[in-house]
């Protein structure tokens, strides 16, 4: 059993202390799959539970850095480490006589409660007890007596008045205790000193969880020095892009950031079966006489007798037949779906608008084949009205060139979170094509006007086939760190914020810090 476990603050939650929508769906899809996935964080179950409320985990989960061992779902621990009474006594002295803000962790009448003393608030527990109003464990007490109250397994000091050298005098393994010193992660000018047993850490805590669940590998990911145990005793780790150093350097690799889904986008490509993909160029040029002979099988007779056989499936009729020759290769049933087109080189899907319909088509197909997935982009368009009674044209316009990729980045974002899987391509097919209106002579637009649309010429085919392909989308100008403001100075030819958030997925586009209130972001390999 291959047993995956990540942090969560800093790895799998995004910038605020939330799970992008986008990793929840593969986290889910990869779960459904019997993927085997837990996390481990220095969060409690009940700070936990509600940011992966839509993550259904289901596999016990580390919580405290180790100090519990939970189930998810009923939020009863599985394993616990409280400090012995002597150990509590020594940290209630060492507090009284120090005088320090702090929070303690009891389990007092089988509920969980986070106790500080009302008359010893520095501005780093107020702001934890400010940004936790609703938290039913927080226990306002009296005096240092009552915080040392019930079964206690953790201490929080938040920019405590004492080094962290003045600190770890007491609070080190030689005393059975062990500790943590690190920035909050949204908050890097605050820095948290916490103290639990000498036998608590991630590391102890996936033995355990190896051992309670009969794991063979244990593959983690973190980003912070409290990861640090965790990595050492993992069988192969991996640090986010946006980790500390310290991490990276005794990672058996780096993936992307928390911010480009870095955790489920490793799981989903280190699971997926790689089949033979179609030997094709990123650019191309069609073969022209194939299409002219694809376009007149579908297009014969059509002008000259009026209405009839010219509807809006046309375009993809033709590119079906230009893809595949073969009629047996057609309409093939796949699991629970019909494939357009299946061959040798994997299964091909002409789409010509509404991604979104190839959701469930795309789950399936991907785990039996490499699929295409081939978008007719109308690089240029003209507009003709013929007379819907007598066949005649009555005007046509100019062609007009289509610069704006809008339409195009909005069908991709659809489907985003298959866009780095290795066994899907997407196909741009470069169209002209010719728009009919068959209407009355005045050229008034009724309800019994018909439509059609007929691609004349093939002039490109453009087939992404990873994320390096994307490239080609990424606007000139751009320095080394900029802002959205700046990347949509560089962005001519679509919307700029669509294009950043899927040249951002796939690996190309990451975030850099903030300035002020504005994002800054950066150039990055996939």
């Amino acid at each position: 059993m291959k047993l995956y476990i990540t942090d969560l603050d800093g790895t799998l939650l995004g910038l605020k202390p939330e799970v992008p929508l986008l990793t929840v769906d593969m986290l889910n899809e990869l779960i459904d799959e019997g993927i085997n996935i837990t996390y481990a964080t220095a969060r409690s179950i009940v700070s936990a539970r509600p940011i992966l409320k839509d993550v259904n985990f289901k596999l016990p989960v580390i919580t405290m850095n180790g100090a519990f061992i939970t189930d998810p779902v009923t939020g009863e621990n599985v394993v616990t480490h409280y400090f012995s009474d002597e150990k509590k006594e020594f940290l209630k002295q060492f507090f009284t006589e120090n005088k320090l803000s702090l929070l303690t962790y009891s389990m007092i009448d089988d509920k969980q409660r986070v106790s500080y003393l009302k008359s010893n608030i520095n501005s780093g527990v107020k702001r934890y007890i400010n940004q936790r109003k609703d938290d039913k464990r927080l226990r306002p007490v009296d005096d240092f007596d009552s915080l040392f109250e019930g079964d206690l397994f953790y201490i929080t000091l938040i920019s405590p008045s004492l080094s962290k050298e003045e600190l770890d005098k007491y609070f080190d393994n030689k005393n059975g205790f062990a500790r943590n010193y690190q920035a909050d992660t949204y908050d890097t000018d605050e820095y948290w000193y916490e103290i639990y047993r000498d036998d608590v850490s991630k590391a102890n805590a996936i033995k355990e969880l190896k051992a309670l669940l009969g794991a063979d590998e244990i593959i983690c990911f973190g980003d912070n020095t409290n990861d640090i145990s965790m990595f050492k005793n993992a069988d192969r780790c991996y640090a986010v892009s946006n980790a500390k150093q310290e991490l990276k350097d005794m990672a058996t690799g780096v993936i992307r950031s928390n911010a480009q889904s870095g955790v489920p986008v490793f799981i989903a490509k280190e699971n997926r079966i790689p089949f033979a993909r179609p030997d094709t160029d990123l650019f191309s040029l069609p073969d022209d006489k194939r299409f002219k002979a694809c376009l007149k099988k579908y297009s014969k007779g059509s002008i000259d007798n009026g209405i009839g056989t010219l509807n809006e499936k046309q375009i993809h009729s033709v590119l079906k037949s230009y893809f595949s020759e073969n009629e047996d290769e057609k309409e093939i049933s796949i699991g629970k779906y019909y494939a357009d087109i299946v061959t040798e080189n994997g299964i091909i899907e002409i789409q010509t608008h509404n991604f979104k319909k190839l959701l469930p088509k795309l789950r399936d197909f991907l785990r039996y084949s490499h699929v295409t997935v081939v978008y007719p982009y109308a690089k240029t368009t003209r507009l003709t009205y013929i007379n819907k009674k007598t066949g005649e044209i009555i005007s046509s316009g100019s062609k007009v060139h289509h610069k704006d990729m809008t339409e195009f980045f909005l069908e991709l974002y659809r489907i985003k979170r298959f866009l780095n899987d290795s066994n899907l391509s997407i196909c741009i097919a470069g169209l002209d094509v010719e728009n009919y209106l068959y209407c009355g002579a005045d050229k008034k637009r009724r309800k019994t006007d018909i439509k059609a649309s007929v691609p004349v010429n093939l002039s490109f085919l453009y087939t992404l086939s990873c994320g390096g392909d994307y490239k080609v989308f990424i606007p000139s100008g751009l320095g080394e760190i900029f802002t959205m403001k700046e990347f949509k100075k560089c962005c001519k030819f679509c919307d700029a914020s669509l294009l950043l958030n899927i040249l951002k997925f796939v690996g190309l586009i990451d975030i850099a810090g903030k300035e002020g209130n504005a994002i800054l972001y950066r150039l990055t390999d996939c």
